[in-house]
């Protein structure tokens, strides 16, 4: 059988391959300095952490909300070691706080607008008519320390631009707490305190919790030890047993 000549096709692939690899290779492996390049010429700053390195979620905590929370714990008859704990399950001390948009909140939010349900908790169609979307997510989504719900200002008489802001959301948060649930927190029922916040029910009584994190309550009981060995006020106590 009569050989075929070898053609010079195969290593001439091979080197149009590496050639055309190579600088997607370099430019994958010196990323973050393009990108930080690109970022310069373009005049971009990157936004910088205001948390010094090393400091924890609950010692920032107490750098930013102490003595606001001292006060607002003191008026409202409610446990400063409680709203410092919660503060840190929710928006991990930080402050600004930041927000959450909650898609299934919209939703309903939405039926209760187009009349596919006459109410959503102390919320009714006539609170919303006449929103539009983007005013509609506001109320969709948590704000302020205690990253309450947007549509919470409703009932409670104030804009959802108070939730926002610095100098008032805090307050606005205890305000809604004591009214809603304050009975769980002065009783030290802190296991329903907390799952309240976070599901609007208590501890069930099967030991389960239905929070979205499962360490929810259990994480802000040890918070609360904390608190306790720096508060300004007498120590909170344990909670009841369930």
């Amino acid at each position: 059988m009569a050989a075929y000549p070898r053609s010079g096709y195969g290593k001439k692939f091979i080197i149009r391959m590496a050639i055309v690899m190579a600088p997607i290779l370099l430019l994958y492996y010196f990323r973050y300095e393009v990108a930080g390049q690109i970022r310069d010429w373009l005049g971009m700053t990157l936004p910088a952490d205001p948390r010094p390195a090393g400091v924890s979620d609950l010692e920032w905590c107490e750098h930013n909300y102490a003595d606001e929370i001292a006060v607002l714990a003191t008026e409202y008859d409610l446990s400063y070691s409680y709203l410092m704990a919660l503060i840190v399950l929710e928006c991990e001390g930080n402050k600004p706080a930041g927000h959450r948009f909650e898609g299934h909140v919209f939703s309903r939010l939405k039926h209760l607008q187009t009349g596919k349900r006459d109410r959503y908790e102390n919320v009714r169609t006539a609170d919303v008519l006449g929103l539009d979307d983007s005013e509609l997510r506001k109320l969709a989504t948590s704000w302020g320390p205690f990253q309450l719900m947007g549509y919470k200002a409703i009932p409670l008489g104030v804009q959802v631009e108070d939730l926002v802001d610095e100098e008032t959301s805090a307050e606005i948060g205890v305000r809604w707490i004591s009214g809603e649930y304050g009975d769980f927190v002065r009783r030290k029922k802190f296991k329903d305190a907390f799952h309240y916040h976070n599901t609007g029910k208590r501890f069930p009584l099967s030991g389960r919790s239905q929070t979205h994190d499962p360490y929810y309550v259990s994480n802000g009981i040890r918070y609360m030890k904390h608190f306790d060995k720096h508060s300004p006020g007498p120590a909170s106590g344990n909670d009841d047993k369930r």
